[in-house]
């Protein structure tokens, strides 16, 4: 019996990498070739603004303005550009989708078709910092590992 390939795509607007399970008592794996790296926002400087008070000589920062929303948008459609040639070359049977709450918003936003019966669970938890052997723990409630 050919086992079911579940792919899980960890992500957070700025990266994301992808980890696969082969079925119960097979734990995860990181898959080495395939990961995301968000480019770079146009327009975007370190250095923040600053305004006059409006009355007196008093300056004040002002925070950047990240656009982050068109940003998110835009690498979820990037991922999900790769991931459709991935599975239609036989990648993957499911997809489980885990990022925080504002990228999962952007990825369930830019979610091809092709993919969306894939799609068998999604966790809202930013895990693009937590290392592999910590990362079954996480996934449990929606996968057998």
């Amino acid at each position: 019996m050919k086992p079911i390939k579940t792919w899980i795509l960890i992500a957070d607007s700025n990266r994301a990498h992808m980890v696969e399970n082969t079925g119960p008592g097979h734990g995860l794996r990181q898959l080495p070739d395939i990961g995301w790296s968000a480019p770079q926002q146009a327009g975007h400087k370190d250095d923040s603004g600053r305004s006059f008070n409006s009355v007196g000589s008093m300056r004040h920062k002002m925070e950047p303005n990240q656009r982050t929303g068109e940003h998110g948008e835009a690498f979820a459609r990037a991922m999900f550009a790769d991931l459709v040639r991935l599975k239609q070359r036989g990648g993957f049977d499911r997809l489980i989708l885990c990022a925080p709450p504002a990228m999962l918003g952007h990825l369930r936003k830019q979610l091809p078709d092709q993919l969306k019966s894939d799609v068998t669970a999604e966790v809202a938890k930013d895990l693009t910092q937590i290392a592999l052997a910590r990362l079954p723990a996480h996934f449990s409630d929606v996968l057998a590992i």
